[in-house]
Protein backbone atom coordinates (compact mmCIF):
# COMPACT_ATOMS: atom_id res chain seq x y z
CA UNK A 1 0.00 0.00 0.00
CA UNK A 2 2.66 2.80 0.66
CA UNK A 3 5.18 1.10 -2.10
CA UNK A 4 3.02 1.61 -4.64
CA UNK A 5 4.18 0.50 -8.25
CA UNK A 6 7.72 0.35 -6.47
CA UNK A 7 6.46 -3.09 -5.26
CA UNK A 8 6.97 -4.48 -9.18
CA UNK A 9 10.94 -4.88 -8.11
CA UNK A 10 9.93 -8.04 -6.48
CA UNK A 11 8.37 -9.71 -9.65
CA UNK A 12 11.34 -11.92 -10.25
CA UNK A 13 10.91 -13.36 -6.98
CA UNK A 14 7.46 -13.60 -7.40
CA UNK A 15 7.77 -15.38 -10.91
CA UNK A 16 10.48 -17.65 -9.59
CA UNK A 17 7.75 -19.51 -6.91
CA UNK A 18 5.15 -19.42 -10.06
CA UNK A 19 7.36 -20.74 -12.47
CA UNK A 20 7.86 -24.06 -10.33
CA UNK A 21 4.44 -23.93 -9.54
CA UNK A 22 3.81 -23.91 -13.85
CA UNK A 23 6.58 -26.87 -14.13
CA UNK A 24 4.04 -29.07 -11.57
CA UNK A 25 1.44 -28.91 -13.66
CA UNK A 26 1.45 -30.45 -17.01
CA UNK A 27 3.30 -34.04 -15.56
CA UNK A 28 0.50 -33.98 -12.41
CA UNK A 29 -2.09 -33.85 -14.95
CA UNK A 30 -0.69 -36.26 -17.51
CA UNK A 31 0.73 -38.65 -15.13
CA UNK A 32 -2.46 -38.48 -12.11
CA UNK A 33 -5.30 -38.55 -15.03
CA UNK A 34 -3.43 -41.84 -17.03
CA UNK A 35 -3.44 -43.64 -13.78
CA UNK A 36 -6.65 -43.14 -12.71
CA UNK A 37 -8.61 -43.68 -15.89
CA UNK A 38 -6.21 -46.66 -16.85
CA UNK A 39 -7.84 -48.30 -13.52
CA UNK A 40 -11.57 -47.87 -14.29
CA UNK A 41 -12.95 -51.16 -14.93
CA UNK A 42 -15.81 -49.87 -16.74
CA UNK A 43 -15.52 -46.66 -19.04
CA UNK A 44 -19.36 -45.89 -18.71
CA UNK A 45 -18.09 -44.13 -15.50
CA UNK A 46 -16.01 -41.64 -17.21
CA UNK A 47 -19.20 -40.99 -19.97
CA UNK A 48 -21.04 -40.46 -16.72
CA UNK A 49 -18.15 -38.26 -14.82
CA UNK A 50 -18.47 -36.15 -18.36
CA UNK A 51 -21.85 -35.50 -18.21
CA UNK A 52 -22.43 -34.65 -14.78
CA UNK A 53 -19.52 -32.13 -15.30
CA UNK A 54 -20.76 -30.18 -17.95
CA UNK A 55 -24.22 -30.00 -16.77
CA UNK A 56 -22.88 -28.75 -13.02
CA UNK A 57 -20.31 -26.26 -15.14
CA UNK A 58 -23.29 -24.74 -17.09
CA UNK A 59 -25.92 -24.84 -13.87
CA UNK A 60 -23.30 -22.95 -11.95
CA UNK A 61 -22.11 -20.58 -14.21
CA UNK A 62 -25.80 -19.51 -14.46
CA UNK A 63 -26.13 -19.25 -10.89
CA UNK A 64 -22.99 -16.67 -10.84
CA UNK A 65 -24.25 -14.61 -13.29
CA UNK A 66 -27.30 -14.28 -11.33
CA UNK A 67 -25.50 -13.70 -8.28
CA UNK A 68 -24.26 -10.72 -10.19
CA UNK A 69 -26.95 -8.94 -12.15
CA UNK A 70 -29.24 -8.89 -9.23
CA UNK A 71 -27.36 -6.87 -7.26
CA UNK A 72 -26.30 -4.44 -10.65
CA UNK A 73 -30.13 -4.62 -11.15
CA UNK A 74 -30.56 -2.87 -7.94
CA UNK A 75 -27.15 -0.86 -7.32
CA UNK A 76 -26.09 0.33 -10.96
CA UNK A 77 -22.35 -0.26 -10.64
CA UNK A 78 -21.66 2.18 -13.58
CA UNK A 79 -23.64 4.84 -11.69
CA UNK A 80 -21.67 8.25 -11.63
CA UNK A 81 -19.34 7.11 -13.65
CA UNK A 82 -16.92 8.80 -15.67
CA UNK A 83 -14.56 6.80 -18.04
CA UNK A 84 -11.79 7.67 -20.25
CA UNK A 85 -12.61 6.17 -23.48
CA UNK A 86 -9.92 8.26 -25.88
CA UNK A 87 -7.83 4.95 -25.90
CA UNK A 88 -8.33 3.39 -28.55
CA UNK A 89 -7.01 -0.45 -29.14
CA UNK A 90 -4.18 -1.16 -31.51
CA UNK A 91 -4.71 -4.49 -32.20
CA UNK A 92 -7.94 -6.16 -30.99
CA UNK A 93 -8.19 -9.50 -32.24
CA UNK A 94 -8.37 -13.11 -30.89
CA UNK A 95 -8.59 -16.37 -32.19
CA UNK A 96 -12.23 -18.15 -32.80
CA UNK A 97 -11.25 -21.66 -33.57
CA UNK A 98 -12.87 -23.69 -31.25
CA UNK A 99 -11.52 -26.84 -32.23
CA UNK A 100 -7.79 -25.55 -31.29
CA UNK A 101 -8.76 -26.36 -28.00
CA UNK A 102 -8.49 -29.83 -28.50
CA UNK A 103 -5.74 -30.49 -30.48
CA UNK A 104 -2.27 -29.22 -30.96
CA UNK A 105 0.06 -29.71 -34.74
CA UNK A 106 3.24 -31.35 -32.58
CA UNK A 107 3.51 -33.62 -30.03
CA UNK A 108 5.93 -31.82 -28.15
CA UNK A 109 3.51 -28.83 -27.91
CA UNK A 110 1.21 -30.75 -25.42
CA UNK A 111 3.29 -30.37 -22.68
CA UNK A 112 2.81 -26.57 -22.21
CA UNK A 113 0.27 -25.00 -20.09
CA UNK A 114 -0.59 -23.22 -22.63
CA UNK A 115 -2.67 -26.50 -23.91
CA UNK A 116 -3.74 -27.58 -21.12
CA UNK A 117 -7.64 -28.33 -23.04
CA UNK A 118 -5.37 -30.43 -25.64
CA UNK A 119 -3.17 -32.07 -22.99
CA UNK A 120 -6.30 -33.75 -21.27
CA UNK A 121 -7.82 -34.72 -24.44
CA UNK A 122 -4.88 -36.56 -25.53
CA UNK A 123 -4.05 -37.94 -21.66
CA UNK A 124 -7.76 -39.22 -22.06
CA UNK A 125 -7.27 -41.12 -25.38
CA UNK A 126 -3.95 -42.53 -23.93
CA UNK A 127 -5.36 -43.80 -21.19
CA UNK A 128 -8.20 -45.69 -23.42
CA UNK A 129 -5.36 -47.32 -25.18
CA UNK A 130 -3.43 -48.44 -21.72
CA UNK A 131 -6.45 -50.30 -20.96
CA UNK A 132 -6.85 -51.92 -24.18
CA UNK A 133 -3.48 -52.86 -24.16
CA UNK A 134 -4.49 -54.99 -20.96
CA UNK A 135 -1.61 -56.98 -19.44
CA UNK A 136 0.76 -55.16 -20.98
CA UNK A 137 -0.59 -51.84 -20.24
CA UNK A 138 -0.65 -52.49 -16.37
CA UNK A 139 3.38 -51.66 -15.96
CA UNK A 140 2.81 -48.24 -17.54
CA UNK A 141 -0.32 -47.80 -15.04
CA UNK A 142 1.85 -48.99 -11.97
CA UNK A 143 4.74 -46.21 -13.37
CA UNK A 144 2.30 -43.29 -13.80
CA UNK A 145 0.92 -44.22 -10.17
CA UNK A 146 4.68 -43.61 -8.99
CA UNK A 147 5.29 -40.72 -11.05
CA UNK A 148 2.30 -38.68 -9.27
CA UNK A 149 3.54 -39.71 -6.13
CA UNK A 150 6.87 -38.22 -6.82
CA UNK A 151 5.21 -35.10 -8.19
CA UNK A 152 3.16 -34.49 -5.12
CA UNK A 153 6.39 -34.48 -3.07
CA UNK A 154 7.61 -31.86 -5.44
CA UNK A 155 4.84 -29.35 -5.27
CA UNK A 156 5.47 -29.88 -1.61
CA UNK A 157 8.79 -29.19 -1.47
CA UNK A 158 7.64 -25.73 -4.10
CA UNK A 159 5.09 -25.04 -1.44
CA UNK A 160 7.93 -24.21 1.08
CA UNK A 161 8.77 -20.72 -0.92
CA UNK A 162 4.63 -19.70 -0.97
CA UNK A 163 4.80 -17.44 2.09
CA UNK A 164 7.74 -15.48 0.28
CA UNK A 165 6.04 -15.57 -3.60
CA UNK A 166 2.67 -15.13 -2.49
CA UNK A 167 3.71 -12.38 -0.97
CA UNK A 168 5.40 -10.90 -3.53
CA UNK A 169 2.39 -11.39 -5.83
CA UNK A 170 0.11 -9.40 -3.53
CA UNK A 171 2.30 -7.00 -2.95
CA UNK A 172 2.50 -6.23 -7.00
CA UNK A 173 -1.01 -6.60 -7.29
CA UNK A 174 -1.67 -3.61 -4.37
CA UNK A 175 1.17 -1.43 -5.38
CA UNK A 176 -0.23 -1.78 -9.10
CA UNK A 177 -3.91 -1.14 -9.10
CA UNK A 178 -4.53 0.11 -5.72
CA UNK A 179 -5.10 3.44 -7.32
CA UNK A 180 -7.70 2.25 -9.71
CA UNK A 181 -9.95 0.43 -7.01
CA UNK A 182 -10.45 3.83 -5.85
CA UNK A 183 -11.14 5.80 -9.23
CA UNK A 184 -13.77 6.04 -11.15
CA UNK A 185 -14.56 2.47 -11.41
CA UNK A 186 -14.74 2.46 -7.60
CA UNK A 187 -18.65 1.72 -7.43
CA UNK A 188 -18.29 -1.06 -9.66
CA UNK A 189 -15.47 -2.92 -8.01
CA UNK A 190 -16.40 -2.54 -4.08
CA UNK A 191 -19.94 -3.37 -5.48
CA UNK A 192 -18.26 -6.75 -7.13
CA UNK A 193 -15.83 -7.34 -4.36
CA UNK A 194 -18.74 -8.05 -1.63
CA UNK A 195 -20.71 -9.95 -4.42
CA UNK A 196 -17.40 -12.01 -5.09
CA UNK A 197 -17.25 -12.80 -1.11
CA UNK A 198 -20.98 -13.92 -0.71
CA UNK A 199 -20.66 -16.28 -3.60
CA UNK A 200 -17.26 -17.91 -2.67
CA UNK A 201 -19.05 -18.83 0.61
CA UNK A 202 -22.40 -19.63 -0.10
CA UNK A 203 -21.57 -21.51 -3.49
CA UNK A 204 -18.28 -23.34 -1.85
CA UNK A 205 -20.67 -24.34 0.87
CA UNK A 206 -23.64 -25.29 -0.90
CA UNK A 207 -21.73 -27.58 -3.54
CA UNK A 208 -20.62 -29.34 -0.65
CA UNK A 209 -22.92 -29.23 1.17
CA UNK A 210 -25.17 -31.08 -2.09
CA UNK A 211 -22.13 -33.18 -2.26
CA UNK A 212 -21.51 -34.48 0.83
CA UNK A 213 -23.80 -33.02 3.26
CA UNK A 214 -22.82 -31.32 6.75
CA UNK A 215 -19.33 -33.32 6.54
CA UNK A 216 -18.37 -32.59 3.23
CA UNK A 217 -18.98 -29.02 4.07
CA UNK A 218 -16.85 -29.12 7.16
CA UNK A 219 -13.99 -31.23 4.83
CA UNK A 220 -13.95 -28.68 1.72
CA UNK A 221 -13.49 -25.47 3.93
CA UNK A 222 -10.79 -27.36 6.23
CA UNK A 223 -8.22 -27.63 3.35
CA UNK A 224 -9.83 -24.38 1.65
CA UNK A 225 -6.83 -21.71 3.19
CA UNK A 226 -4.33 -22.84 0.13
CA UNK A 227 -5.58 -23.36 -3.05
CA UNK A 228 -7.57 -20.03 -2.14
CA UNK A 229 -4.84 -18.13 -1.18
CA UNK A 230 -3.02 -19.23 -3.92
CA UNK A 231 -5.66 -18.37 -6.55
CA UNK A 232 -5.79 -15.30 -4.97
CA UNK A 233 -1.60 -14.27 -4.96
CA UNK A 234 -0.83 -15.96 -8.50
CA UNK A 235 -4.29 -14.57 -10.68
CA UNK A 236 -3.68 -18.06 -12.29
CA UNK A 237 -6.03 -21.27 -12.57
CA UNK A 238 -3.17 -23.37 -14.08
CA UNK A 239 -0.56 -22.28 -11.44
CA UNK A 240 -3.55 -23.14 -8.41
CA UNK A 241 -4.22 -26.90 -10.11
CA UNK A 242 -1.59 -28.75 -8.20
CA UNK A 243 -2.96 -27.04 -4.99
CA UNK A 244 -6.56 -27.74 -5.97
CA UNK A 245 -5.83 -31.59 -6.90
CA UNK A 246 -4.64 -32.03 -4.03
CA UNK A 247 -7.39 -30.74 -1.65
CA UNK A 248 -9.53 -32.40 -3.59
CA UNK A 249 -7.64 -35.86 -2.50
CA UNK A 250 -7.17 -34.29 0.84
CA UNK A 251 -11.20 -33.85 0.68
CA UNK A 252 -11.62 -37.73 -0.30
CA UNK A 253 -12.88 -37.45 -3.89
CA UNK A 254 -11.80 -40.41 -5.43
CA UNK A 255 -8.86 -40.12 -7.90
CA UNK A 256 -10.61 -41.12 -10.89
CA UNK A 257 -13.00 -38.28 -10.24
CA UNK A 258 -10.65 -35.81 -8.67
CA UNK A 259 -8.24 -36.12 -11.78
CA UNK A 260 -10.78 -35.58 -14.40
CA UNK A 261 -12.79 -32.82 -13.26
CA UNK A 262 -10.76 -30.41 -11.67
CA UNK A 263 -7.89 -30.66 -14.52
CA UNK A 264 -11.18 -29.61 -16.64
CA UNK A 265 -12.55 -27.18 -14.67
CA UNK A 266 -9.29 -25.20 -14.53
CA UNK A 267 -10.22 -24.84 -17.87
CA UNK A 268 -13.64 -24.92 -18.47
CA UNK A 269 -15.63 -24.28 -15.38
CA UNK A 270 -15.02 -20.51 -14.66
CA UNK A 271 -17.79 -18.93 -12.36
CA UNK A 272 -15.78 -16.05 -11.84
CA UNK A 273 -15.11 -15.51 -15.37
CA UNK A 274 -19.52 -15.44 -15.71
CA UNK A 275 -19.50 -12.91 -12.65
CA UNK A 276 -16.93 -10.42 -14.46
CA UNK A 277 -18.40 -10.21 -17.78
CA UNK A 278 -21.75 -9.15 -16.01
CA UNK A 279 -19.86 -6.60 -14.45
CA UNK A 280 -18.72 -5.33 -17.53
CA UNK A 281 -22.14 -5.61 -19.20
CA UNK A 282 -23.52 -3.71 -16.85
CA UNK A 283 -21.27 -1.63 -16.29
CA UNK A 284 -21.11 0.03 -19.92
CA UNK A 285 -24.65 -0.35 -20.32
CA UNK A 286 -24.78 2.18 -17.36
CA UNK A 287 -21.94 4.35 -19.13
CA UNK A 288 -23.24 4.44 -22.53
CA UNK A 289 -27.11 4.77 -20.98
CA UNK A 290 -28.20 2.11 -22.24
CA UNK A 291 -31.17 0.17 -20.68
CA UNK A 292 -29.56 -3.08 -19.22
CA UNK A 293 -33.31 -4.16 -17.42
CA UNK A 294 -34.97 -5.61 -20.31
CA UNK A 295 -35.27 -8.86 -21.20
CA UNK A 296 -33.29 -9.33 -24.07
CA UNK A 297 -30.28 -7.61 -22.40
CA UNK A 298 -30.75 -10.02 -19.39
CA UNK A 299 -30.75 -13.11 -21.02
CA UNK A 300 -27.81 -12.27 -23.58
CA UNK A 301 -25.82 -11.15 -20.76
CA UNK A 302 -26.27 -14.64 -19.25
CA UNK A 303 -25.77 -16.55 -22.79
CA UNK A 304 -22.32 -13.92 -23.24
CA UNK A 305 -21.21 -14.44 -19.92
CA UNK A 306 -21.22 -18.32 -20.19
CA UNK A 307 -20.26 -18.77 -23.29
CA UNK A 308 -17.19 -16.33 -23.48
CA UNK A 309 -15.99 -17.79 -19.67
CA UNK A 310 -16.65 -21.37 -20.50
CA UNK A 311 -16.28 -21.66 -24.24
CA UNK A 312 -13.71 -18.85 -25.02
CA UNK A 313 -11.85 -18.81 -21.83
CA UNK A 314 -9.96 -21.94 -23.29
CA UNK A 315 -9.35 -21.10 -26.83
CA UNK A 316 -5.50 -20.96 -27.27
CA UNK A 317 -4.42 -16.82 -28.15
CA UNK A 318 -7.96 -15.59 -27.56
CA UNK A 319 -6.39 -12.16 -27.06
CA UNK A 320 -9.46 -9.83 -27.11
CA UNK A 321 -12.44 -12.13 -27.97
CA UNK A 322 -14.62 -12.38 -25.10
CA UNK A 323 -14.39 -8.38 -24.87
CA UNK A 324 -15.27 -8.17 -28.91
CA UNK A 325 -18.03 -10.86 -28.17
CA UNK A 326 -19.42 -8.24 -25.60
CA UNK A 327 -19.17 -5.12 -28.13
CA UNK A 328 -20.68 -7.15 -30.44
CA UNK A 329 -23.81 -8.03 -29.15
CA UNK A 330 -24.27 -5.28 -27.05
CA UNK A 331 -22.95 -2.69 -29.63
CA UNK A 332 -20.53 -1.19 -27.52
CA UNK A 333 -17.74 1.34 -28.85
CA UNK A 334 -14.53 -0.31 -29.79
CA UNK A 335 -12.86 1.72 -27.63
CA UNK A 336 -14.87 0.30 -24.36
CA UNK A 337 -12.49 -2.83 -24.73
CA UNK A 338 -10.02 -1.05 -22.81
CA UNK A 339 -12.15 -0.37 -19.84
CA UNK A 340 -13.04 -3.71 -20.26
CA UNK A 341 -9.49 -4.86 -19.75
CA UNK A 342 -8.86 -3.05 -16.83
CA UNK A 343 -12.06 -4.38 -15.49
CA UNK A 344 -10.89 -7.31 -16.19
CA UNK A 345 -7.80 -7.20 -14.50
CA UNK A 346 -8.61 -5.94 -11.51
CA UNK A 347 -10.94 -8.07 -10.74
CA UNK A 348 -9.02 -11.11 -11.69
CA UNK A 349 -7.61 -12.52 -8.55
CA UNK A 350 -10.82 -12.88 -6.49
CA UNK A 351 -12.31 -13.97 -9.49
CA UNK A 352 -9.41 -16.35 -10.28
CA UNK A 353 -10.59 -17.64 -6.65
CA UNK A 354 -13.91 -18.59 -7.49
CA UNK A 355 -12.84 -20.31 -10.12
CA UNK A 356 -10.29 -22.68 -8.87
CA UNK A 357 -12.16 -23.40 -5.95
CA UNK A 358 -15.59 -23.73 -7.38
CA UNK A 359 -13.76 -26.70 -8.83
CA UNK A 360 -13.49 -29.41 -5.89
CA UNK A 361 -16.88 -28.22 -4.63
CA UNK A 362 -18.41 -29.70 -8.08
CA UNK A 363 -15.89 -32.42 -7.94
CA UNK A 364 -17.31 -33.04 -4.78
CA UNK A 365 -21.29 -33.27 -6.50
CA UNK A 366 -20.17 -35.25 -9.61
CA UNK A 367 -18.57 -37.93 -6.65
CA UNK A 368 -22.18 -38.07 -5.19
CA UNK A 369 -23.68 -38.61 -8.70
CA UNK A 370 -21.46 -41.92 -9.65
CA UNK A 371 -20.48 -43.06 -6.60
CA UNK A 372 -23.75 -42.52 -4.39
CA UNK A 373 -24.64 -40.28 -1.28
CA UNK A 374 -22.25 -42.34 1.12
CA UNK A 375 -19.08 -41.92 -0.92
CA UNK A 376 -17.39 -39.82 1.58
CA UNK A 377 -17.85 -42.35 4.13
CA UNK A 378 -16.42 -44.82 2.03
CA UNK A 379 -13.78 -42.62 1.23
CA UNK A 380 -12.68 -42.27 5.30
CA UNK A 381 -13.29 -45.54 5.60
CA UNK A 382 -11.30 -46.35 3.10
CA UNK A 383 -8.34 -44.04 4.46
CA UNK A 384 -8.29 -45.66 7.67
CA UNK A 385 -7.83 -49.05 6.66
CA UNK A 386 -4.45 -47.59 4.67
CA UNK A 387 -3.24 -45.90 7.88
CA UNK A 388 -4.11 -49.13 9.74
CA UNK A 389 -2.22 -51.62 7.28
CA UNK A 390 0.59 -48.65 6.93
CA UNK A 391 2.96 -50.07 9.57
CA UNK A 392 2.56 -53.67 9.30
CA UNK A 393 3.55 -52.69 5.60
Amino acid sequence: MFWGEGAAVLQPIADTFLNLLYCCVVPLIFCSLTAAISKMEDLTKLRKIMITFLTGTIVTGVAACLFMMIPALIFDPGKGAVLDLSEDVANASGSMNFLGMFTVGDFPLLFSKANLMALIVFTVIFSIAVITAGEKGKPIVHAMDCMTEVIVKVIGIVMKLAPLGLGCYFAILIGQYGKEVIGPLSRGIVMYLVVVLVYYVVSQTVMAYIGAGAEGVRAWWKGAATPTLTALGTCSSAASLPLNLMHAKEIGIPDEIADISVPLGANLHKDGACIIQILKISLLCSAFGINYATPRNLIMSVVVAVVASVVMGGIPAGGYVAEIFIISVFGFPTVSIPIMVLIGTITDAPATAINVTGDTGLAMIIARVVEGKDWLKKAKAKKEMKKEMQPVL
